[in-house]
Protein backbone atom coordinates (compact mmCIF):
# COMPACT_ATOMS: atom_id res chain seq x y z
CA UNK A 1 0.00 0.00 0.00
CA UNK A 2 2.68 2.09 0.85
CA UNK A 3 4.63 2.02 -2.73
CA UNK A 4 1.15 2.48 -4.25
CA UNK A 5 0.66 5.90 -2.30
CA UNK A 6 4.09 6.85 -3.44
CA UNK A 7 3.05 6.38 -6.83
CA UNK A 8 -0.08 8.33 -6.57
CA UNK A 9 1.72 11.08 -4.80
CA UNK A 10 4.30 11.35 -7.74
CA UNK A 11 0.81 11.65 -10.26
CA UNK A 12 -0.88 15.23 -10.91
CA UNK A 13 -4.40 16.48 -9.88
CA UNK A 14 -5.72 14.96 -13.05
CA UNK A 15 -3.66 12.37 -14.86
CA UNK A 16 -4.66 9.88 -17.83
CA UNK A 17 -4.57 6.24 -18.45
CA UNK A 18 -1.90 6.08 -20.85
CA UNK A 19 0.57 8.83 -18.73
CA UNK A 20 -0.02 6.11 -15.89
CA UNK A 21 1.26 3.34 -17.56
CA UNK A 22 4.25 5.59 -19.15
CA UNK A 23 5.13 6.88 -15.33
CA UNK A 24 4.53 3.25 -13.55
CA UNK A 25 6.12 0.79 -16.42
CA UNK A 26 2.80 -1.31 -15.69
CA UNK A 27 1.27 -3.20 -18.51
CA UNK A 28 -2.56 -2.10 -19.03
CA UNK A 29 -3.96 -4.68 -17.47
CA UNK A 30 -1.85 -4.68 -14.18
CA UNK A 31 -2.37 -0.68 -14.53
CA UNK A 32 -6.48 -1.08 -14.72
CA UNK A 33 -6.47 -3.44 -11.85
CA UNK A 34 -4.20 -0.91 -9.90
CA UNK A 35 -6.60 2.22 -10.69
CA UNK A 36 -9.85 0.00 -10.19
CA UNK A 37 -8.33 -0.79 -6.32
CA UNK A 38 -7.62 2.92 -5.75
CA UNK A 39 -11.25 3.81 -6.82
CA UNK A 40 -12.87 1.31 -4.73
CA UNK A 41 -10.78 3.07 -1.80
CA UNK A 42 -11.72 6.43 -2.78
CA UNK A 43 -8.39 7.33 -3.88
CA UNK A 44 -8.73 8.28 -7.59
CA UNK A 45 -11.76 9.49 -9.49
CA UNK A 46 -12.73 8.92 -13.07
CA UNK A 47 -13.62 11.71 -14.97
CA UNK A 48 -16.53 9.42 -16.66
CA UNK A 49 -17.99 6.09 -17.29
CA UNK A 50 -15.77 5.13 -19.57
CA UNK A 51 -13.78 8.02 -19.88
CA UNK A 52 -9.88 7.19 -18.86
CA UNK A 53 -9.32 10.28 -16.79
CA UNK A 54 -8.76 10.10 -13.20
CA UNK A 55 -8.63 12.80 -10.69
CA UNK A 56 -6.39 11.92 -7.85
CA UNK A 57 -7.82 12.68 -4.55
CA UNK A 58 -4.44 13.19 -2.73
CA UNK A 59 -4.18 16.06 -4.37
CA UNK A 60 -7.67 17.21 -4.58
CA UNK A 61 -9.97 16.56 -1.83
CA UNK A 62 -12.64 18.09 -3.62
CA UNK A 63 -12.66 17.72 -7.31
CA UNK A 64 -13.52 21.39 -8.50
CA UNK A 65 -15.32 22.78 -11.72
CA UNK A 66 -11.71 24.04 -13.27
CA UNK A 67 -10.56 19.93 -13.03
CA UNK A 68 -13.48 19.11 -15.01
CA UNK A 69 -13.30 21.74 -17.66
CA UNK A 70 -9.83 20.71 -18.23
CA UNK A 71 -10.67 17.55 -18.50
CA UNK A 72 -13.32 18.58 -20.74
CA UNK A 73 -10.86 19.74 -23.11
CA UNK A 74 -8.58 17.38 -22.77
CA UNK A 75 -10.92 15.06 -24.32
CA UNK A 76 -12.62 17.37 -26.33
CA UNK A 77 -11.00 20.23 -26.96
CA UNK A 78 -13.14 21.98 -29.48
CA UNK A 79 -15.54 21.72 -26.38
CA UNK A 80 -17.61 25.01 -26.25
CA UNK A 81 -20.16 26.04 -23.86
CA UNK A 82 -24.03 26.33 -25.75
CA UNK A 83 -27.72 25.87 -24.81
CA UNK A 84 -29.41 26.23 -22.04
CA UNK A 85 -26.22 26.65 -20.09
CA UNK A 86 -25.49 29.93 -22.29
CA UNK A 87 -28.95 30.98 -21.74
CA UNK A 88 -28.91 30.67 -18.03
CA UNK A 89 -25.28 32.14 -17.45
CA UNK A 90 -26.97 35.14 -19.63
CA UNK A 91 -30.23 35.15 -17.43
CA UNK A 92 -32.52 34.34 -20.26
CA UNK A 93 -33.84 31.33 -18.39
CA UNK A 94 -34.43 31.25 -15.20
CA UNK A 95 -34.25 27.02 -14.57
CA UNK A 96 -30.78 25.90 -13.56
CA UNK A 97 -29.37 22.85 -16.21
CA UNK A 98 -28.49 20.13 -14.10
CA UNK A 99 -25.26 20.03 -16.04
CA UNK A 100 -23.48 21.94 -18.72
CA UNK A 101 -24.31 21.35 -22.29
CA UNK A 102 -21.53 21.86 -24.65
CA UNK A 103 -21.17 21.78 -28.05
CA UNK A 104 -18.00 19.48 -29.43
CA UNK A 105 -16.90 18.38 -33.24
CA UNK A 106 -18.34 15.49 -33.96
CA UNK A 107 -17.04 11.78 -33.70
CA UNK A 108 -18.44 8.67 -34.31
CA UNK A 109 -18.53 7.76 -30.52
CA UNK A 110 -18.35 9.95 -27.79
CA UNK A 111 -16.85 9.50 -23.89
CA UNK A 112 -19.20 10.42 -21.53
CA UNK A 113 -17.94 13.21 -18.54
CA UNK A 114 -19.35 13.64 -15.34
CA UNK A 115 -21.02 17.21 -15.10
CA UNK A 116 -21.56 17.54 -19.00
CA UNK A 117 -23.91 16.95 -21.79
CA UNK A 118 -22.12 16.49 -24.70
CA UNK A 119 -23.66 17.28 -28.28
CA UNK A 120 -21.91 16.79 -31.34
CA UNK A 121 -21.96 19.13 -34.17
CA UNK A 122 -20.29 19.02 -37.85
CA UNK A 123 -17.41 20.79 -38.47
CA UNK A 124 -19.08 23.10 -41.00
CA UNK A 125 -21.46 24.10 -37.70
CA UNK A 126 -18.11 25.48 -36.19
CA UNK A 127 -17.05 27.03 -38.91
CA UNK A 128 -20.68 28.79 -38.94
CA UNK A 129 -20.34 30.22 -35.61
CA UNK A 130 -16.51 30.57 -35.63
CA UNK A 131 -16.48 34.53 -36.51
CA UNK A 132 -18.94 35.41 -33.58
CA UNK A 133 -17.34 33.28 -30.45
CA UNK A 134 -15.27 35.89 -28.69
CA UNK A 135 -11.83 34.01 -27.98
CA UNK A 136 -10.81 36.21 -25.14
CA UNK A 137 -9.79 34.41 -21.92
CA UNK A 138 -12.09 36.75 -19.75
CA UNK A 139 -15.20 36.48 -22.16
CA UNK A 140 -14.90 32.49 -21.44
CA UNK A 141 -17.61 31.39 -18.71
CA UNK A 142 -16.88 28.39 -16.59
CA UNK A 143 -13.30 28.28 -18.05
CA UNK A 144 -15.22 27.52 -21.87
CA UNK A 145 -15.42 29.60 -24.78
CA UNK A 146 -18.67 30.37 -25.25
CA UNK A 147 -21.39 30.80 -28.01
CA UNK A 148 -23.13 33.64 -28.33
CA UNK A 149 -26.80 34.02 -26.34
CA UNK A 150 -28.48 34.34 -29.60
CA UNK A 151 -26.98 31.20 -31.48
CA UNK A 152 -27.16 28.97 -28.68
CA UNK A 153 -31.00 30.12 -28.51
CA UNK A 154 -31.22 29.09 -32.24
CA UNK A 155 -28.91 26.26 -32.02
CA UNK A 156 -31.63 24.68 -29.35
CA UNK A 157 -34.48 24.40 -31.70
CA UNK A 158 -32.17 23.66 -34.56
CA UNK A 159 -32.29 20.17 -32.83
CA UNK A 160 -35.68 18.37 -33.05
CA UNK A 161 -34.64 16.06 -30.15
CA UNK A 162 -33.55 18.68 -27.78
CA UNK A 163 -34.97 20.40 -25.19
CA UNK A 164 -37.03 23.74 -26.53
CA UNK A 165 -37.95 26.52 -24.35
CA UNK A 166 -41.02 28.02 -23.92
CA UNK A 167 -41.51 31.43 -25.76
CA UNK A 168 -42.70 32.80 -22.59
CA UNK A 169 -40.09 31.25 -20.31
CA UNK A 170 -37.56 33.31 -22.16
CA UNK A 171 -36.70 36.91 -21.21
CA UNK A 172 -34.69 38.24 -24.45
CA UNK A 173 -33.27 41.64 -23.75
CA UNK A 174 -34.86 44.26 -26.58
CA UNK A 175 -31.78 44.70 -27.64
CA UNK A 176 -30.85 41.35 -28.86
CA UNK A 177 -34.30 40.68 -30.71
CA UNK A 178 -33.06 41.00 -34.04
CA UNK A 179 -30.13 39.28 -32.95
CA UNK A 180 -31.84 36.10 -32.55
CA UNK A 181 -33.67 36.09 -35.88
CA UNK A 182 -30.00 36.69 -37.75
CA UNK A 183 -28.69 33.43 -35.79
CA UNK A 184 -32.12 31.41 -36.82
CA UNK A 185 -31.28 32.97 -40.95
CA UNK A 186 -27.25 32.13 -40.10
CA UNK A 187 -28.06 28.54 -38.90
CA UNK A 188 -30.94 27.60 -41.29
CA UNK A 189 -33.41 26.95 -38.23
CA UNK A 190 -37.14 28.00 -38.02
CA UNK A 191 -38.19 29.27 -35.16
CA UNK A 192 -40.98 27.90 -33.56
CA UNK A 193 -44.19 30.36 -34.35
CA UNK A 194 -45.12 32.24 -30.41
CA UNK A 195 -41.22 33.13 -30.47
CA UNK A 196 -41.04 34.14 -34.10
CA UNK A 197 -43.80 36.30 -33.67
CA UNK A 198 -42.07 37.36 -30.62
CA UNK A 199 -38.87 38.47 -32.46
CA UNK A 200 -40.74 40.22 -35.67
CA UNK A 201 -42.72 42.63 -33.56
CA UNK A 202 -39.47 43.01 -31.07
CA UNK A 203 -37.29 43.67 -34.79
CA UNK A 204 -40.36 46.00 -35.71
CA UNK A 205 -40.31 48.29 -32.06
CA UNK A 206 -36.53 48.94 -32.83
CA UNK A 207 -36.76 50.25 -36.22
CA UNK A 208 -39.33 52.53 -35.18
CA UNK A 209 -37.62 53.11 -32.56
CA UNK A 210 -34.46 54.17 -34.53
CA UNK A 211 -36.98 56.38 -37.02
CA UNK A 212 -35.96 60.14 -36.94
CA UNK A 213 -38.24 62.47 -34.64
CA UNK A 214 -39.44 64.89 -37.04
Amino acid sequence: MTSALARLRDLPEAFTFAGFCKLTRLSNKAAAVCLTRWKEKGLVEAAGERARLYFNKLKCNEVDGSLRTAALLFEYPSAMLCGESVLHAAGWITQIPARLSVAVISRPSYVSLYGFDIHGRPLSWFKKVHPAVDPSPDKRIYGLRTLPTPLALADLYADPKGWHPDADDLDIPQEEVASVGAAATLLGVELPAPLGHKITEGSSHIRLAEMPVR
